[in-house]
């Protein structure tokens, strides 16, 4: 789309909405909702990691081939409308992953049982996240960037970085009125596990259809592909294109940008797969639940309006500027939740909001110049290198640093003696650390742009 272009049309505003938002409903139940569902089942926090962690490859990968072949044919709709379709069921399929289940399966051993959650969940997940990173990370980020400029882009991404938080608010209203997610007490057990099986469930069969649904619906509501097919390159040459020493050399202030990203991330990653769970488990959130669902909504909706307001401003105040700003503010965040910890409720909400927002402001940011800086012909291509920087590498390495940082244990039963680590308020040391290792590249970036702007201001 040319840049002079300011509007996107009715049509694709509202595919971009549909498809953004129930992109990132499967997505938040990917990496949120069934990091509590699994820990219903087994209490085991180290089972969160290994989706995370795989999760990340498989996603990477898919957007490595997928993407490059979207360039390759000049098709993005098939991918995204077909991908939809099927990532649906794909959600559904968790829901009987459950702990008495897998005691079947495992002729009735707990302690295999335990293990079998961990492991068949995993599996699972690797599904679910090849047919979503097919359709959103590669076929969708790619019909973003192809449909939007430097004008409109920052609106768009604004609106699209929000979505993980109404996708959060839809998905806890339905968990509520189901009766999930509730907390399990001090020692979990299979009685417990068995009675939250089953609205989880419902819960993961009415999103699996409703993700379906809007696959089928995309089909005819996205407009028939305009990119030209990419004959240039082999297949292989071009799927790997983007991490040639002199594609970089070429694009300095796309890979500058992506290693901001990198560590940006991997502070958000080192809180985001366990923040549910952490929150679930602080002792003033009440054992009904209503106290957790009342903080979420809070922090969501302050953080909601920040980044949207922003996001409409971005242009005129500077993508780049605002950048420190939300470091700093996901820095404060991280730091308030660690000090304030169990003290209260309001503490953590006030903490929590900070921490949201300065994520959420800093992702619109770095999404955006991420979108300006990638090649107009490799769109596709590039997609892959955005994933092994901004997702696969910080998922790896914030989920797991977190993980090793986690102080509290818990016991699963007695009888066997067998402890897991909890999420706890330690993993915002890694967000702090994250946060300070941001800093360098963003300045980076500042100095490298405004010399780059300089010299084509000469130029003209």
């Amino acid at each position: 789309m040319s840049n002079e272009s300011k509007s996107l049309g009715a049509r694709r505003w509202f595919a971009i909405i549909l498809i953004g938002l129930f992109g990132q409903i499967a997505w938040a139940i990917e990496n949120n909702f069934i990091n509590l569902w699994v820990y219903s089942q087994s209490h085991d926090a180290s089972h969160i990691t290994w989706m995370t962690a795989a999760s990340a490859v498989v996603a990477t990968l898919t957007t490595f081939f997928i993407g490059a072949l979207s360039d390759k044919l000049g098709k993005r709709k098939i991918f995204i409308a077909l991908g939809y379709t099927i990532w649906g069921v794909t959600v559904f399929l968790f829901g009987v992953m459950s702990l008495t289940n897998m005691q079947n399966m495992a002729g009735g051993d707990l302690k295999s049982a335990l293990i079998l959650i961990g492991v068949m969940n995993v599996l699972v997940d690797c599904l679910m996240t090849f047919f979503g990173s097919t359709a959103n990370d590669a076929a969708f980020n790619a019909y973003v960037t192809d449909e939007t400029n430097e004008k409109n882009r920052p609106l768009v991404e604004s609106i699209l970085s929000v979505m993980p938080l109404f996708a959060l608010a839809v998905l806890l209203g339905v968990g509520m009125g189901l009766g999930i997610p509730g907390t399990q007490g001090d020692i979990p057990n299979v009685d417990w596990a068995n009675q939250v099986s089953k609205p989880w469930l419902i819960f993961f069969l009415i999103f699996g259809i409703a993700t379906t649904v809007v696959g089928i619906v995309s089909f005819f509501l996205l407009p028939k592909d305009h990119i030209e097919p990419n004959r240039e390159d082999h297949y292989f040459k071009h799927m790997v294109k983007g991490f040639f020493p002199k594609t970089v050399k070429a694009h300095p202030l796309l890979y500058i940008a992506l290693l901001a990203f990198l560590c940006f991330n991997i502070g958000v990653d080192s809180f985001m797969p366990y923040i549910l769970v952490y929150m679930q488990n602080l002792p003033f959130m009440g054992h009904e639940g209503m106290d957790f669902i009342m903080a979420l909504g809070i922090i969501f909706g302050i953080a909601t309006f920040i980044v949207v307001l922003v996001g409409a401003l971005l242009n005129k105040i500077g993508k780049i500027k605002v950048l420190f700003p939300a470091i700093g503010v996901m820095f404060g965040g991280a730091l308030a939740l660690f000090l304030v910890a169990d003290s209260s409720f309001a503490g953590n909400v006030a903490a929590g909001t900070a921490l949201i927002a300065g994520y959420l402001v800093g992702t619109t940011a770095l999404g955006a110049l991420i979108r300006d800086f990638t090649p107009e012909n490799d769109v596709g291509a590039f997609q892959s290198v955005r994933m092994v920087f901004v997702v696969m590498i910080p998922m790896v390495v914030g989920s797991n640093l977190s993980l090793f940082s986690f102080q509290t244990e818990e016991v699963y039963d007695p009888a066997t003696g067998t402890t897991s680590k909890t999420p706890d308020r330690f993993m915002f040391i890694v967000t702090m650390a994250a946060c300070l290792l941001a800093i360098a590249p963003t300045v980076w970036l500042a100095i490298r742009y405004a010399k780059e702007n300089k010299i084509q201001s000469a130029e003209v």
